[in-house]
C-alpha cells in the first residue's frame, strides 16, 4: 500500500472525501481570507461594537479590558489591549485574582475597573453569562461589551453589545475585532498560544488559524515567547509545545499566584524584563507541577471510581483542581469533578468524556450553584460551602451511559511495519498541526515482536525497545506505560516520529498501547 493511499484513508476517516475538501485541508486559507459570517457574526453586531469603542475614544473615557487568567484569556486581552494601545493610551487590562475574585467577570472586578476611571468594559473570553455582574455594571454607569466563545444561557445579559461565537477560541474572535481596528497589528502567534491551549477542534478556520499561527510562533519577536524557548530549551515550536510546553508555563501564574506576570511577559518589549518573568514563570510552573502531583495521588486515594468521580477536600488548591480532574478522568475514563473546600466557599472543577457534556449535566443543579459555566468537556462552579454534602449527594446519584464509560484503544489504521516509510512520514506532516478534532494518526501492527526492552530517562519512568514484525524493525519509545515488563509479542498501537537522535532521515515509533496490559 503505497503512502498517498494511507494518506487518502486518514484523510476520508477525517470527513475529507472530495478533492476540494482534502485540497482545503491540506492547504488551508490564510486567516486575512476569514470573515465574520464564518464565525456566524453579523456584520452589524460588529459596527455596533467599533462605534462604541470609538464613542469612547473620541470623549477620552478610560477603556478597561477585562479578561481571564487562562492562555485563552490572557491572549484575548493581550490582542485586544495591544490594538487600543497603539493608537489610544487610555485603556489598561485586568486580569482577574483566582482567589480574591474567582472566575470571570465580578463585582469586586467592575468595581476595581471603576476606580482606575473605566466608563467602558470590554470582557474577553468571559461575560456571556454574568447576567447579574453586567446588570451591577450598567447601574454603575458603565458601557459593557462581551466577547465570549462559552456557551449561552436561555437570557442574555445587559450588555451594550456582543461578540459571541462558538465556532473558535476568545482569542480568536479578538483577533478578528482588532482586525477591524488596525490591521497593522500582528496578533496570529498569540491566537495560536489561545486554539491550542483552549482545546477548539482544529479543523476549518481553527486549523487556518494554528497552522499560519504556528509559523508566526517559530519567526515571533516577541521577548516574552523567545524567554520562554530559552528556558524551556524550544528551538522549532509545534503544536506539541503549544499545549504541553509553553501553555502551562503560562497558565501556572493563574493557578497559584496572579496572572498579570504572564500578561506582562506577553507583551513585554524589553528583553531583560522577558528573561526575568520566563524565570519566574518556569520557576512557579515546576511548583504546580510538584503541587499537582500531591493532591492526585491524595485524591486517588480518596475515590470511589462510581460512573462519575466526585472528590472533595479542603487541601485542595483552587488553581489546580481542574488538573486534578483531568487525571482522574484519564486513570478511570468517567467524568470527574473535583472541589476545593473553602471555610465559606466551595469551588469545583470538571472534566468529562466524549459524549457527556458536563455543563449541560451541572446546569440541572444550577439551583445548588453560586455560579456554574462551561463546554461540553469542562467547567467549573462555586457553592456555598454549607451545601457541600448535598452537593456532593446530587452529583453523585449521576449514571453516565454505560457505553460511553469502555474505552477503546484508537486507532486510525491497521498498518503492518513494512508499510512505515519516510514518504509515508511526510505525508502525514503535512496534516499539521495535530489536536483536538485532527488527532495524531495512530495505527496498529498485529502480532510484533517486543526485543531489547530498556528503562530510560532520568526518572527511570520510560521504555526504549525494538519492535519485529516479518523481517521489519523500529526503534520505539514509551513515555510513562502503565508498567516497565513488557510481553515478548503483542499487538501494537504507534505513531510514527522522526528519530533526530538518529539524525536526519531516521524513524522511530511512538507506543500509544500495547494490548493486554
Amino acid at each position: 500500500m503505497p503512502p498517498s493511499e494511507i494518506i487518502k484513508k486518514l484523510l476520508t476517516s477525517r470527513g475529507f472525501t472530495t478533492q476540494k475538501s482534502i485540497s482545503e485541508f491540506l492547504n488551508p486559507r490564510h486567516p486575512d481570507g476569514i470573515k465574520w459570517p464564518d464565525l456566524n457574526i453579523l456584520s452589524t453586531d460588529i459596527q455596533k461594537v467599533k462605534n462604541i469603542i470609538q464613542k469612547h475614544i473620541q470623549n477620552n473615557h478610560i477603556i478597561a479590558i477585562y479578561g481571564d487568567y487562562d492562555v485563552d484569556g490572557l491572549c484575548s486581552t493581550a490582542i485586544l489591549w495591544q490594538t487600543i494601545y497603539q493608537n489610544y493610551k487610555l485603556v489598561f487590562p485586568h486580569i482577574p485574582d483566582r482567589r480574591i475574585e474567582g472566575y470571570g467577570l465580578s463585582i469586586a472586578g467592575i468595581d476595581h475597573c471603576i476606580s482606575q476611571g473605566a466608563k467602558l468594559i470590554i470582557t474577553v473570553d468571559s461575560g456571556i453569562v454574568a447576567y447579574d455582574q453586567i446588570a451591577y455594571a450598567k447601574k454603575q454607569g458603565l458601557d459593557v461589551v462581551v466577547i465570549d466563545h462559552h456557551e449561552k444561557s436561555d437570557v442574555l445579559p445587559p450588555a451594550d453589545a456582543f461578540i459571541h461565537s462558538i465556532v473558535t477560541c476568545a482569542a480568536g474572535l479578538s483577533y478578528f475585532l482588532a482586525r477591524e481596528i488596525n490591521e497593522k497589528v500582528e496578533n496570529l502567534d498569540l491566537v495560536c498560544l489561545a486554539v491550542v491551549c483552549d482545546l477548539v477542534p482544529l479543523t476549518g478556520l481553527n486549523r487556518s488559524l494554528a497552522k499560519f499561527g504556528l509559523e508566526t510562533l517559530n519567526h515571533t519577536v516577541r521577548p516574552g515567547l523567545l524567554a520562554l524557548y530559552e528556558i524551556a530549551g524550544i528551538k522549532n515550536i509545534s503544536a506539541y509545545h503549544v499545549g504541553f510546553i509553553i501553555g502551562p508555563r503560562l497558565n501556572a501564574t493563574g493557578r497559584l499566584t496572579h496572572a498579570m506576570d504572564s500578561l506582562r511577559l506577553l507583551c513585554t518589549t524589553n528583553p531583560n524584563r522577558a528573561t526575568d518573568l520566563a524565570k519566574t514563570l518556569n520557576d512557579i510552573n515546576i511548583r504546580r507541577q510538584q503541587l499537582t502531583e500531591t493532591q492526585t495521588q491524595h485524591a486517588l486515594s480518596q475515590i470511589t471510581p462510581n460512573s462519575l468521580i466526585v472528590v472533595a477536600d479542603k487541601s485542595y488548591d483552587e488553581g489546580v483542581i481542574g488538573l486534578i480532574a483531568a487525571k482522574l478522568v484519564e486513570k478511570y475514563f468517567r467524568p470527574a469533578i473535583v472541589i476545593s473546600v473553602g471555610e465559606t466557599v466551595s469551588k469545583a472543577s470538571a472534566r468529562s468524556i466524549s459524549g457527556f457534556h458536563i455543563t449541560e449535566y451541572l446546569r440541572k443543579f444550577e439551583t445548588l450553584f453560586s455560579s456554574v459555566g462551561g463546554h461540553a468537556m469542562a467547567a467549573g462552579f462555586s457553592f456555598p460551602s454549607s451545601k457541600l454534602s448535598e452537593v456532593i449527594t446530587q452529583l453523585a446519584k449521576s449514571e453516565v451511559p454505560k457505553e460511553l464509560l469502555i474505552k477503546k484503544d484508537r486507532f486510525d489504521l491497521e498498518l503492518p511495519l513494512e508499510y512505515v516509510s519516510w514518504d509515508l512520514y511526510l505525508g502525514i506532516s503535512d496534516m499539521q498541526p495535530f489536536g483536538l478534532g485532527n488527532s495524531t494518526p495512530v495505527f496498529l501492527a498485529k502480532d510484533i515482536q517486543i526485543m531489547d526492552p530498556k528503562i530510560i530517562g532520568k526518572s527511570g519512568t520510560h521504555l526504549k525497545f525494538i519492535a519485529f514484525q516479518n523481517g521489519i524493525s523500529f526503534p520505539c519509545v514509551w513515555f510513562n506505560p502503565p508498567i516497565l515488563k513488557l510481553p515478548t509479542s503483542a499487538n501494537y498501537y504507534y505513531q510514527i516520529d522522526s528519530d533526530t537522535y538518529r539524525g536526519p532521515g531516521n524513524l522511530q515509533l511512538i507506543t500509544k498501547n500495547i494490548s493486554g496490559l
